[in-house]
């Protein structure tokens, strides 16, 4: 296949990377926020957000620049070709596995919330299972359709919850608790921003996404993804100052989800719905379902790559086997603090650990290995992504 032709094919925008890479994060353990950085450092769990977002900001960074060793390979095709095979297969591994516990996480935390809510009749797994059979239509399409599912779907839903999140202003009650915190305990700013850690871990989906940009495009969508976390930063701080002075530090620790709480009394008069709030939760469906949408997509990619299988009929089978595989794993979880413990001691510290030694073993090595890099990116220039 010529160049011209691999430009042809179908690939996604700058702002739809963006728009995937966002919604590939923040539904994950948002209806805990901000109990976790509070209970921790109390008032001065604002610092805790803040250097989270900071911390994501740098790690985020040195992804892009893994990423742009061979752009137009994932990293569970390339590493191996890096590192040994045997490491290789162990890097792929750990990603697969790894957004698989993203998937498991977030679709039944969402489920007991759904059900605690809306559902209370209705058994999780039914509740889990339609949230993950539409997970998998959205990403039957492949990358360009789950990508333009998520920017239709995804944008408006964040755009009103960002507007219903400013409405939210209005049940303030304790205004001098919105200064920020003049003390800085820096172990319990440290141990808050570990906890809600858990909002930000699912971003290393780039390392599959990247190779389908279109080349032209990839500065910008490094560039847009930036921009988006800066949006998600300052929406988690207006959220945070918003709960705090509603609730009081001391309530917030209390209750199980605090942001689902305050959307809860959240009543706009006059409007067609009073209990607007509750309606924007409904809507964090769609987020929710996008989440799980791109790590079924990312485990179908991955999977696919480490067992070099290629066409439409493979994508297809894995994501539905990976999709019947989540529904089955979500049984274990029993109920909504089980799966916070999971996080607590199992999920964050295998994202940190992923997002930090994936990048920190592979960039040297690539400097090392220099002009093997430079062969192996010049080899798949023509190369098109997979299909699916």
């Amino acid at each position: 296949m010529n160049r011209d032709a691999v430009e042809r094919l179908p690939r996604i925008s700058a702002m739809q990377f963006a728009t995937m890479i966002t919604s590939g994060y923040i539904a994950l353990g948002i209806f805990y926020f901000p109990r976790q950085a509070i209970s921790d450092a109390g008032r001065a769990g604002l610092w805790s957000i803040i250097l989270d977002g900071f911390i994501t900001w740098i790690l985020m960074h040195l992804l892009f620049r893994l990423n742009r060793l061979v752009p137009n390979e994932t990293l569970t095709s390339f590493a191996p070709k890096i590192f040994s095979k045997p490491v290789g297969f162990v890097m792929g591994l750990y990603t697969i596995v790894y957004n698989f516990m993203l998937a498991i996480a977030a679709v039944t935390l969402f489920g007991f919330v759904l059900g605690d809510i809306f559902l209370p009749l209705t058994p999780i797994w039914i509740i889990v299972g339609a949230l993950v059979l539409t997970a998998v239509y959205m990403g039957w399409g492949g990358t360009t359709g789950l990508a333009r599912t998520l920017q239709a779907g995804y944008t408006p839903v964040a755009i009103l919850t960002l507007l219903t999140g400013l409405a939210t202003g209005l049940l303030v009650r304790h205004p001098v608790l919105l200064l920020p915190p003049e003390n800085f305990p820096v172990i319990p700013i440290l141990h808050g921003a570990w906890q809600e850690y858990v909002i930000f871990i699912g971003f290393q989906l780039t390392i599959t996404l990247y190779p389908f940009i279109r080349n032209e495009q990839r500065k910008q969508a490094e560039k847009y993804t930036y921009i988006a976390l800066g949006i998600v930063i300052a929406a988690l701080v207006i959220e945070y100052e918003v709960m705090i002075a509603t609730f009081g530090p001391s309530y917030i620790t209390q209750l199980r989800w605090p942001l689902v709480s305050l959307m809860r009394i959240l009543s706009v008069q006059g409007f067609f719905i009073d209990k607007f709030g509750l309606l924007v939760v409904a809507l964090w469906t769609i987020i929710v379902a996008g989440f799980t949408a791109v790590r079924l997509w990312s485990l179908a990619h991955d999977t696919m790559a480490m067992f070099r299988l290629k066409g439409a009929i493979a994508y297809h089978i894995v994501l539905a086997v990976s999709g019947l595989a989540l529904i089955l794993a979500s049984t274990v979880i029993s109920n909504a603090q089980f799966d916070e413990i999971l996080n607590e001691r199992y999920l964050i510290p295998a994202g940190v650990f992923y997002l930090v030694g994936i990048p920190l073993a592979l960039l040297p090595v690539a400097y090392l290995r220099s002009t093997a890099v430079k062969k192996l990116r010049s080899q798949t220039e023509a190369t098109p992504p997979p299909i699916g």
